[in-house]
């Protein structure tokens, strides 16, 4: 009988704390993302300097995105991105992870040579 004393107890505390509850206010509708359009061009380095770089045009160019570029080199890494030039880039793979103000992202993975 002392179980079920317990086993009550529990099950009021867990009815009164519970996100479910009646009174809990419903939570907001995400919204779902549209695909970032974007194309990019390489320029490859030259005589192996930090030279390289990456133009990217988005179909949608009145909305501003953020990038972040992460290379093997952390020294490499850029963040907080908002040209659409990135200069400067040594040879080497990266991630570029292009993010718009409402929390969409696209990835890609890009090689310069």
């Amino acid at each position: 009988m002392v179980g079920f004393k317990y086993l009550a107890c529990s099950l009021f505390v867990f009815a009164a704390w519970s996100p479910l509850r009646i009174d809990s206010k419903p939570l907001a509708a995400v919204s779902p993302c549209d695909e970032i359009q974007v194309t990019y061009k390489v320029k490859n380095t030259t005589n192996s300097q930090a030279n390289g770089e990456l133009e990217l045009n988005f179909k949608d160019k009145n909305q501003t995105f953020t990038s972040f570029l992460f290379c093997g080199d952390s020294k490499n890494n850029r963040l907080d991105i908002t040209e659409t030039k990135i200069t400067e880039l040594n040879a080497g793979d990266y991630t570029l992870i292009i993010r718009s103000k409402e929390g969409c992202t696209k990835n890609l993975t890009i090689r310069i040579k």
